[in-house]
């Protein structure tokens, strides 16, 4: 088994350490850099705010993001569906009864 490694990543202008494996090690990194450009546009965007409100502000922009790609997944899964379901049927209409 491979041990984790510790990890660390600025969010905020503050040092977060962590432990991943290594194949994760990277793509931690990735999230943590996302995660604090996406912070760093609240904070330009919303100086006054507290920390409280830009960590939710931060949270609520991922999770639209999130929803915003699982919505056109879904779509991209229907669009498949549909396409084997009408290759299926032309397929069946080839086959001598």
């Amino acid at each position: 088994m491979t041990r984790p490694l510790p990890v660390d990543v600025m969010i905020g202008g503050k040092t977060y350490r962590f432990a991943a494996p290594p194949d994760q090690v990277e793509r931690l990194q990735a999230i943590a850099a996302r995660v604090d450009a996406v912070l760093g546009d609240i904070k330009t965007n919303e100086p006054h705010a507290d920390r409280d409100r830009q960590t939710i502000l931060c949270c609520l922009t991922l999770m639209s993001d999130l929803a915003d790609a699982e919505r056109k997944l879904d779509d991209q899964v229907s669009a498949v569906t549909q396409f084997h379901r009408m290759l299926a049927d032309r397929l069946q209409g080839l086959i001598p009864a």
